[in-house]
């Protein structure tokens, strides 16, 4: 073997062994270093008991904060805010006497308390006292937070002079202010299937009201009528019910105000808008349980079953209330924009987010309107006239002895009657005549009539419905300035526009089906 390839050999096993021996002490190093963290995290949870407080006996909490500060005391069994007596949140307040209950520290930081600004202890941000009815304090000072993974503040506790890092256990639920304390009342929560009326306004000119007529109703799907600003138009049951479900559950963000007494700062002076609901609750039901009784009876939470619903309540079971929520000025608070509102006779302000009111509010009067011109079917018609170019058809329908043959397509009732349909006294195909009639039963409304826009044409086409239960429903179809559109008058209301293309192509219905049976 030549020399050089003896040396090149030798190199490289020197070099095995040296990345050999470079690993295994890497390992080594690695291992203590990982022995030395995990004595450390264990170290770092065995915590330090500072004291144990018996929170039953804690009297007053008071708090200063980058918010400001504030003192709630416990008077006759209820937290208030000291001197004014407003109610505070129970759960906060809960939360707050939870994390003082048990005072403990991670580690401690500085023994003699020295340097204090370099853990922002000199100007603490955040510190609170508490006090138990013996007049025993406990005080808490919480400086800057830790930059470690860990998530907390450094302290001082009570005349220690030790600086101790503590859980954020014990900064979180005192990071609040007064008015996010404050016990928020008045929530709206009431069953939407009691409302009777609703009215809503607002400066943008919208001035609607509807009631519910669903228990005097002759109809199965109709419940409410609009009254305003309409008159004895009904209104798309399932639309409205889902604008009464926005305002049957309304909850407030926060409470700033507790006893208002200048209005005008908020613009409810003056109010934006303003809803009004008039509902009932349900009390005495046999089979409501106690708890179930209270809520009815005091805000009309939902409790009922739809069996229940389809049968009126009985009067002397309900009690009746009026629910009116006033709207003030829109207001950004960082990134939030929220709205000023009170309810009637309350004295408190609260704020709702602006996504929440303009959702209360976003709506026109006439997409609560049912869309339908004319809808109820023929078979509660006795009949109805047709007249357009000066021409007048009447159809009528009536009840005949089945002939043979009729039972095979399952169009006789019990007695063997058939419906029979007569133009102008002359018999005519059930088939053709009713896909004539559904031609219009379909015909929907475009949007509200421009008053500016009407005209004093006369009808291009007018048809009189005549139900078997109810008067005359007179239906005409008038010229309008827009092209596009006819003006329907409805037993003289004159407040929509339908689509004049419908109209048109149904009037050449009526002329091809007069034409085809020579009518």
């Amino acid at each position: 073997m030549k020399k050089k390839q003896v040396i090149s050999i030798i190199i490289m096993f020197a070099a095995v062994v040296l990345l050999a021996l470079g690993y295994m002490l890497a390992k080594n190093y690695k291992d203590k270093k990982s022995e030395e963290k995990t004595a450390e995290e264990e170290a770092e949870s065995e915590t330090i008991d500072i004291y144990d407080i018996d929170k039953d006996k804690v009297v007053k909490i008071s708090v200063m904060n980058s918010s400001g500060s504030f003192d709630i005391v416990l008077k006759d069994n209820e937290w208030v805010q000291e001197g004014t007596d407003v109610p505070m949140n129970s759960e906060s307040v809960q939360g707050m006497l939870d994390a003082i209950a048990d005072v403990d520290a991670i580690k401690v930081i500085s023994e003699d308390g020295n340097n204090l600004a370099e853990y922002g202890l000199d100007a603490p941000q955040m510190s609170y006292t508490v006090t138990l009815s013996d007049d025993t304090q406990y005080t808490v000072r919480l400086g800057i937070a830790l930059s470690t993974d860990v998530s907390a503040h450094y302290a001082l506790l009570d005349s220690d002079t030790k600086v101790y890092s503590v859980s954020d256990n014990y900064y979180d639920p005192f990071d609040v202010d007064i008015i996010s304390m404050t016990q928020i009342e008045d929530e709206v929560n009431i069953n939407s299937e009691y409302i009777t009326s609703v009215s809503v306004t607002d400066k943008n000119g919208l001035d609607f009201a509807a009631k519910y007529i669903g228990e005097q109703a002759d109809n199965g799907y109709y419940k409410w009528e609009i009254t305003k600003p309409y008159k004895d138009i009904f209104a798309d049951t399932d639309t409205l019910n889902a604008q009464l479900e926005k305002y049957s559950a309304i909850s407030y963000e926060k409470c700033v105000d507790y006893n208002c007494e200048d209005l005008s700062k908020y613009g409810l002076d003056k109010p934006y808008g303003t809803i009004r609901l008039d509902y009932y609750t349900v009390t005495g039901t046999e089979d409501s349980d106690e708890n179930s009784e209270d809520e009815d009876s005091s805000d009309g939470t939902d409790t009922e079953t739809d069996e229940a619903q389809a049968t009126p309540v009985p009067e002397e079971l309900r009690e009746y209330y009026t629910y009116i929520l006033y709207v003030g000025d829109k207001y950004t608070d960082g990134d939030e924009e929220s709205y000023y509102v009170s309810p009637d006779g309350s004295g408190k302000v609260y704020t709702i987010s602006a996504e929440t009111v303009d959702g209360l509010f976003d709506f026109t009067p006439f997409s609560m309107a049912d869309p339908c011109i004319y809808s109820e079917l023929v078979d509660q018609l006795s009949g109805y006239d047709i007249e357009y170019k000066g021409k007048k058809y009447s159809v009528e329908r009536r009840e005949e002895k089945a002939e043979e043959g009729d039972d095979k397509e399952g169009k006789t009732d019990d007695d063997g009657m058939v419906n029979v349909y007569y133009v102008n006294g002359q018999k005519v195909d059930e088939t053709e005549i009713l896909t004539l009639y559904s031609a219009a039963y379909l015909l929907v409304l475009s949007g509200e009539a421009d008053k500016s826009l009407m005209t004093n044409e006369d009808a291009v086409l007018t048809i009189t419905y005549h139900p078997t239960a109810s008067d005359d429903v007179v239906v005409k179809y008038i010229p309008y300035g827009n092209e596009n559109f006819y003006s329907v008058d409805k037993n003289g209301m004159t407040y929509f526009l339908t689509d004049k293309r419908g109209i048109d192509d149904l009037i050449s219905r009526y002329e091809k089906f007069m034409e085809d049976n020579k009518l």
